[in-house]
Parts: structure tokens; C-alpha cells; sequence
């Protein structure tokens, strides 16, 4: 008998204290936590992280599923009393459904000095091993327990742990046990900051519980302002709330977001720390040495990596020597603040970082920290020193910033710093813009310009042609560039790419592909990242003219990421990546992907008047609307790609192969939908532009099939082999080939329609080409399969098109109207009579009544009203018939 425990009563215990926290409402569950906290056979987890992390919601939901097992303990700062701490572990385990009735833990004292009493902790031990199922103690909150003599208990029960229990601890640092054995033993399962952040996904659902305030597409750039911290996510979610948009919260001018940093993260530190937090909150990234020119202090380093230890975690270092970053959103209000209470000392310290920065041959850094602090004479001393460099690199952003601070006037003054301004506007796809500074150049020329500036201004009128000019007149600027000249200069690399678009003007695609290889590989090593980008842009266009989709598509990514970190904003070269992003997506049969890259190109292009951000936006507008007609939003789809190519115009601004994909697109929705009229017009605006090609033929084969003509129609696609009439789109030979199976069919010609879907499989399989099979129509999905089994070495390829089509969901194609019916819609909104609608078109009343009848039934609808509402809806209707009320 342990007598002294017979007679110590246990302290009081608030019950809130000892139970599990109810989830929040708007709870996001974490499966992959979860699962790895489930999965976990570790006698000991460890949930570090700072404040906001949701270390409390994590441990809640999960302890939520294991009701039976978890003893919990929320600590506080009363648990540095011994006795009190000890009190809660045992009302906690007595609250426990695992442990039976007669466990001595359900009645054991707390002695006056429990974590020292080793019988005491004996008989805990030895209690808990009885159980038949593991029990989990969970302690949340033990930051709070700075007592040593409050943890010397746990680290003894620990010492001899028995079988019964695990333990888990939540925390904002690391506790007073045997973390470092547990780990080296294989005893612990940490989670820590890293994990705890919230994924882009998650970060999404999170959003999509907060109304229209966060628009999707800026899910992405939360996630990278906040860092993933779900407290800053909640705080963005309730920012939106109150603002309606993110304006406040990402400018950090919310004042509940600043009140929540200064009481969870700042109140803890001490006031040098957090002096010297607001003096680097300047910089995005601080270098080792930088933080002693900002704060006058030699220990600044120290300070650093003390506030960068586990413990606290403010600071995020990496490297040799060290680079420290500030969590974004900390250092977003942190920077906002000290402008606003001390607009000169802001002002001295980017002067001071700009200094530094320059000294250590940093230009781009020096030049942003020289525009912050307002020193115009230094911006224009670095601007002219360093401008072309940063321009190669890629640091546009920069220096728009600092050519706007130093002002019109000073910057045309200069013919280098008006060239480099064009090049700027040409890259944003401004072309008046360009041309206003490329006259200013020319107003300022020297008598004898440097090679530098003589090839510059040749790159900028080539860039001229190519974003605003036609085809023929970006060779010629191109053939003018003087390629001898510029290998003296820096800018040999970006004459070579100029100079590589009249190679693949001529179709010398391999030579081409050669060339900006090289010139990319060197660009990558002088770090030209725009250069390099460029040349990655090229070569991703480049596979997709041959055909190498998946190439195309590992490039475009390649470029993604770059374009992420250096320009995510407006930008041609942003807009063609995206372009080239959702070509590929539709070709992998991934619609709705496509659809989310379409939309990027617009917010890409902005409201840019150049010719080449008119094509591109319109391209967009096809591929967007060929993805949404494959998703059920047929006739939407279809009155966007014909805006699309009517928008186009008939002109050769852009290439026969963007050509061809719009009509190819368009025509291919049109005749499935019954548009016979519109698939016409598609075909004839074609026509012209890629005379010769197989697309057209194979477009009189779609059109023949779809007349009921199979014999015609093979006709014709026999003629696709015969005829001198090649494809301008290499995914177009798969096409064709399923519209022979189609065509095989309808004529009963079995084996001719198995020879044209092996066809169709051995060339779609190699760049994974997938939307032919994906968004074929059922009698080819019926006829594939059938011949599963038979397949060959099509056979998991082909399993893999009928479960993306399987997974897709999409409605049945509603029957199409016919031109008549079409005709008789029109002129509903128009609120004429019957009688009225006949004389109009010619025909009896009776005729349009039968009409309308069939409208209603096809449109599933009994009214004339209805009727304009889904012809509306559905996009059969024009949007300015929107305000009928007949």
C-alpha cells in the first residue's frame, strides 16, 4: 500500500481542462496528418510549431476518432504546480473509456510531490500496462509548463515507459524530455512547421468556405504570401470577409491581422529581437552580414539564429553562410507598420541595405533598396551601369520600379535607359508604348554609339516586329541584327534567338531546336533568366509544331516555375507558357485544367493592345471554349470559339498551325452539336489560310460522316494519304484515323475499322494525346470496348482513355436544334407573334408552331419565357436578349 497516496486528495481539475476541444465549424480535416498519425507505431509524437499553426485542431480531430483511448490535457500555466499538473493527467485518464473501472489510476492521490515520487509514477506505470489497448496522453498547449520539477515526472515515467501508454505533445517549443534519444531510437513521430503547413489544396477548401471574397486564382498566390501558416489563411478568410477582397490583408493594412502577429508572435520576444525583426522586415531576404549594417548591433547573427531555433522559429535560415527570411506575412505587416510610424527611418535602412547590397555586388537588390529609400542619383547611376544585365536576367520588375522613380524625363534623356524602357513595354505587349521610347533613343543618339547600344536598338525593333508586326516583317528586322557586333556585347545570347526565329520561319525546325539549346545552356550559365525562358518558350512551341506533346508540356512547366519566381504578373512570355499549358491539358483529355490555363492567359495579357496579345487571347478563347463544350457547357463552348475566330479576322497575323487548331476545334464541337451552319462557316474561313493542308480534308470527311455519306467519307480520307496534303497539326492523324473507325461502322467494315482504331492507338499512345479518344463519340468508346483484350500493346492506354471518360461525369448531349428551330429562337425574345415569326421567315403559322414545340421539347421547357431564360443559360442566345420580359 502507498499509504501517503491514500491520504493526499487530488487537486481540483476544471473539466473544459481535461476534455477534448470541440473542431471548429469550419473545420479543414488533414487526411495526409492524419493518416500519418494513425500510421505512426512511435511510443512518443511530437506537434511542434509556433502560434496559428493549428496544432490544437490537428490533435482535436484526430483524438475526435479515438474517443476511447485519449486522455487529454490541455496546459496551462497553473500546470508549473506540480500537484495540479499530475491532478489533470489522472482526471484525464479517469475520463478515459479504455481504462476499466478498477485501474488504480481512476483512484490513485497525488502525493505533495508527485514528480519526484517514484512509486507514485511506479504505480501509474504499472496501471497503464494492464490495459489492453494503448492509451494516448495527449498534453496541448505545454509550452505553457516551464517548471523543470513538472517535467522531471514525464521524463521518469518515460525512462521505464510502459507498453499502456503514448504519449503526444503539443507545443510552440520543444519540451524538457528526451527528444533527442527518442529520435536516434526511433521512438518519436515529429510533425512539425513544414507539415503543418497548409498545401495549395487545402488552402483551397479552407477558401472555398468564405464566400466570393477569394477568388480562386489567387489561392496560389495566399499560399505563397502566408507560407501556408493556417492562421494566416484564416485571418485572409476573415479579412475577405469584412473587405470583400485580399487588398488590405496582402498591403498589411488590417489592422485585426497586425493585432493577432503583434499578441502571438511579437508579445513573447523581447524588445532588441523585436527592434531588430522591424529593421531587416525591409529586406525579402537578408544575406549573412546584412542584419549588423541594419541594426548597428555586432550580435545581430546571434540574434538571428536564436530566433530561428526550434524554440521560436521566427526567423527561417538556410545555407552556408546563412540567408534568413521572415515569415511572409510577418514580415508584409512588420514592413507596413515601420513605414507608417517611421516613414525616415524606413527610408535610411533601404539606403543602408542599398549600400550594402552594392558593395557586395548585388545590383538588383541595390537598385530596389535605392528606389525605396527615394536617392533618384543613385537609382540612375545603378540603372546605367546595370541595365541591360538586369534586363537579361530577368529583373523587369525592378526596373520598371526604378526607371518610373527616376522619371520621364531623365530616363529618355538616355538612349540606353529608352531602349531598355521599350523593351519593357514590348515584353508587357504595349507596341505604342515601345515606339514612343524607341523615338526618344533616337532623338538622344550619340555620334558614335557603343556596340552595346547599336545592338539593342536592333533587338527592339526586331521585338517590335514580332509582338506587333506580321510574320514576313519580324524576319527581315530579325535578318538585320548584327550577330558579329553583338558577340562583343552582353547581348550576343539574345541576338542568336532573334536571329533563330528566321530558321524556324524557313521550317528548319531542327536546326532551330539546336540553336536555342545552346544558346539557353549559356544563358543558364551567366543566370540570364529571361534569356533562358525565352529559349524555353521557343523550344516548348517548337515540340508541339512536331508533335513531342509531352516534351511541350515538360518545358511550359519548366517555365512556369522560373516565370513564378521572377515575373508572375503580366508578361507575353507568361501568356504563351500558359497557352502552351492548357494545349497540352487538352490534348490530355484534362479539360477543366485546361479551362484554369486559359483564364491565366487573359489575367496574363491584361488589356495589352499588341497584335500577338490579340492572338494569343483569342487562342485562348478557343482552347477554353473547346474545353467547356467537352464539359457539358456545349453551346457556351461552341459561341466562344466562334467569337474567337471571328475576332481572328482573315489575316496571316497569325501561323497556318493556329490556324488550323481553332478550326479543327471549332468545327469538330460544331458538327457534334448540330451546327451544321456554323461548322460551314468554320470550313470557309479556313479555307484560305491553310490551303493544301490534310485539316481541310479531313474536315470534308467529319462533314461527309455527319451527312450519313461513310463511303464519301472514307473517300476522302483515303485521299488524306494519296494527295500532297499534309497536317499542319501532328494530333490530327489520330483524328482522322477515328473517323475512319467511325466511317468502318457505318459500312459494316469490321476489319477496316479495327485497323483504323490500332492506328489511332500507336500514334496517340507516344505523346499521350488523349482528348480524340476521351471526348469520341459513344459508338467509338462502344467499339474500343469491345476489342479490350485484343488490343495489344494499345491495351493499357486505351484502359487509361475509358477511365478518364468513366471519371468525367459529363451529361448527355442534349438533341441538337435544327437550323429552322434556330431560326424560330431567335426571334422569341423579340416578343412577335406567331404570325408575326411566319411573315418574318417566310413560312405558315402552323410550321412555326411546330417549331416552338419542338424547342420546348429539346429545351425541356413549357413556356415561351422559359425558353429565352435556357436558350440564355445554355449560350443559344445572344446576352443582350437578356432583358426579355414578354
Amino acid at each position: 500500500m502507498l499509504k501517503n497516496h491514500d491520504i493526499s486528495p487530488r487537486r481540483r481539475v476544471p473539466r473544459t481542462k481535461v476534455t477534448i476541444p470541440d473542431p471548429p465549424l469550419d473545420l479543414i480535416s488533414r487526411p495526409r496528418l492524419l493518416a500519418a498519425l494513425d500510421g505512426a507505431e512511435q511510443s512518443m509524437v511530437f506537434v511542434g510549431a509556433p502560434a496559428g499553426y493549428g496544432k490544437t485542431v490537428l490533435l482535436a480531430d484526430w483524438a475526435s476518432r479515438h474517443r476511447g483511448t485519449v486522455a487529454w490535457v490541455s496546459a496551462d500555466a497553473e500546470d508549473n504546480d506540480d500537484r495540479l499538473f499530475w491532478s489533470a493527467v489522472l482526471e484525464a485518464f479517469a475520463g478515459c473509456a479504455g481504462i476499466p473501472a478498477g485501474n488504480p489510476v481512476r483512484s490513485l492521490a497525488v502525493p505533495a510531490s508527485p514528480s519526484a515520487d517514484l512509486a507514485f509514477l511506479a504505480t501509474i506505470a504499472d496501471a497503464l500496462d494492464a490495459v489492453d489497448e494503448p492509451v494516448l496522453l495527449v498534453v496541448d498547449g505545454a509550452q505553457e509548463i516551464t517548471e523543470p520539477g513538472t517535467w522531471r515526472g514525464l521524463q521518469a515515467l518515460l525512462r521505464h515507459q510502459p507498453p499502456g501508454l503514448r504519449l503526444v505533445i503539443s507545443s510552440r517549443q520543444e519540451p524538457q524530455l528526451p527528444l533527442v534519444r527518442a529520435r536516434v531510437a526511433g521512438r518519436l513521430l515529429e510533425i512539425g512547421a513544414n507539415r503543418l503547413r497548409f498545401s495549395p489544396e487545402e488552402a483551397g477548401t479552407l477558401v472555398g468556405t468564405t464566400g466570393p471574397g477569394i477568388p480562386p486564382h489567387q489561392v496560389g498566390l495566399l499560399v505563397a504570401r502566408t507560407g501556408g501558416w493556417p492562421a494566416g489563411l484564416r485571418l485572409a478568410a476573415a479579412s475577405a470577409a469584412r473587405q470583400g477582397n485580399l487588398a488590405d490583408f496582402f498591403a498589411g493594412r488590417d489592422r485585426a491581422v497586425l493585432d493577432y502577429l503583434t499578441d502571438e508572435v511579437l508579445a513573447p520576444l523581447t524588445v532588441p529581437h523585436q527592434d531588430l525583426l522591424r529593421a531587416i522586415s525591409i529586406c525579402d531576404e537578408v544575406p549573412a552580414g546584412l542584419a549588423v549594417a541594419l541594426s548597428d548591433r555586432p550580435d545581430a547573427e546571434a540574434m538571428l539564429r536564436e530566433l530561428g531555433e526550434p524554440s521560436g522559429q521566427v526567423v527561417h535560415s538556410v545555407g552556408i553562410p546563412a540567408r534568413h527570411r521572415l515569415p511572409p506575412l510577418l514580415r508584409t505587416y512588420l514592413r507596413a507598420e515601420l513605414l507608417r510610424r517611421a516613414p525616415e527611418r524606413t527610408r535610411s535602412l533601404h539606403a543602408a541595405a542599398a549600400r550594402w547590397f552594392a558593395e557586395h555586388d548585388l545590383p538588383s537588390s541595390a537598385l530596389l533598396h535605392s528606389v525605396r529609400s527615394g536617392n533618384t542619383t543613385r537609382v540612375g547611376e545603378l540603372l546605367r551601369r546595370h541595365a541591360v544585365d538586369l534586363f537579361l536576367t530577368g529583373e523587369h520588375n525592378v526596373l520598371r520600379l526604378a526607371l518610373a522613380v527616376l522619371g520621364e524625363k531623365r530616363a529618355v534623356s538616355s538612349p540606353l535607359l529608352a531602349l531598355v524602357s521599350a523593351a519593357l513595354h514590348l515584353e508587357r505587349g504595349e507596341p505604342s508604348s515601345a515606339e514612343t521610347q524607341l523615338s526618344c533613343a533616337e532623338v538622344a543618339w550619340p555620334a558614335e554609339p557603343t556596340a552595346e547600344l547599336t545592338v539593342l536598338r536592333q533587338l527592339v525593333r526586331s521585338r517590335l516586329a514580332q509582338v506587333d508586326r506580321g510574320p514576313a516583317q519580324s524576319v527581315r528586322a530579325a535578318e538585320q541584327i548584327d550577330e558579329r557586333l553583338a558577340a562583343g556585347t552582353g547581348l550576343g545570347g539574345l541576338a542568336t534567338l532573334h536571329r533563330i526565329g528566321t530558321l524556324t520561319a524557313r521550317r528548319d525546325r531542327a536546326s532551330a531546336r539546336e540553336a536555342l539549346s545552346r544558346v539557353a545552356d549559356a544563358a543558364e550559365n551567366a543566370d540570364h533568366h529571361f534569356l533562358v525562358t525565352q529559349c524555353l518558350v521557343a523550344l516548348s512551341g517548337l515540340a508541339g509544331s512536331d508533335g513531342d506533346y509531352l516534351e511541350m508540356d515538360v518545358l511550359a512547366h519548366r517555365v512556369q516555375v522560373r516565370h513564378a519566381a521572377h515575373d508572375p504578373h503580366r508578361s507575353l512570355e507568361g501568356a504563351q507558357m500558359s497557352a502552351q499549358l492548357a494545349y497540352g491539358s487538352l490534348l490530355r483529355g484534362e479539360a477543366a485544367e485546361c479551362v484554369e490555363h486559359a483564364k491565366q492567359i487573359g489575367r496574363m495579357l491584361g488589356d495589352a493592345p499588341a497584335r500577338a496579345a490579340r492572338n494569343l487571347g483569342l487562342i485562348s478563347e478557343t482552347l477554353r471554349g473547346a474545353a467547356e463544350f467537352e464539359l457539358g457547357g456545349w453551346h457556351s463552348g461552341l459561341r466562344r470559339m466562334r467569337r474567337a475566330r471571328t475576332r481572328l479576322g482573315t489575316g496571316r497575323s497569325f501561323s497556318a498551325e493556329h490556324a488550323a487548331w481553332c478550326a479543327m476545334l471549332e468545327h469538330r464541337a460544331a458538327l457534334r452539336l448540330g451546327a451544321a451552319d456554323q461548322a460551314r462557316e468554320t470550313f470557309r474561313w479556313a479555307q484560305p489560310i491553310i490551303a493544301g493542308s490534310g485539316e481541310l480534308l479531313l474536315m470534308r470527311a467529319r462533314t461527309q460522316l455527319r451527312l450519313g455519306r461513310q463511303g464519301a467519307a472514307s473517300a476522302v480520307l483515303r485521299s488524306l494519304s494519296e494527295e500532297d496534303a499534309p497536317m499542319l497539326l501532328p494530333w490530327a492523324g489520330i483524328e482522322a484515323s477515328l473517323i475512319g473507325v467511325r466511317a468502318a461502322l457505318a459500312a459494316e467494315a469490321r476489319e477496316r475499322a479495327v485497323r483504323s482504331l490500332d492506328d489511332a492507338l500507336r500514334a496517340a499512345e507516344p505523346g499521350d494525346v488523349r482528348f480524340p479518344f476521351v471526348f469520341a463519340p459513344s459508338d467509338v468508346i462502344t467499339f474500343l470496348t469491345a476489342r479490350l483484350g485484343k488490343l495489344g500493346s494499345g491495351e493499357r492506354f486505351a484502359g487509361q482513355v475509358l477511365a478518364q471518360r468513366r471519371e468525367l461525369r459529363t451529361p448527355p448531349m442534349p438533341a441538337p436544334l435544327t437550323e429552322r428551330e434556330r431560326n424560330v429562337l431567335r426571334l422569341l425574345p423579340t416578343q412577335r407573334s406567331i404570325d408575326e415569326i411566319a411573315e418574318d421567315l417566310t413560312v405558315s403559322p402552323n410550321t412555326v408552331k411546330t417549331h416552338v414545340r419542338g424547342i420546348y421539347a429539346k429545351l425541356d421547357v413549357r413556356s415561351r419565357r422559359d425558353a429565352v431564360a435556357t436558350a440564355l443559360r445554355r449560350g443559344l442566345l445572344d446576352t443582350e436578349v437578356g432583358d426579355f420580359t414578354g
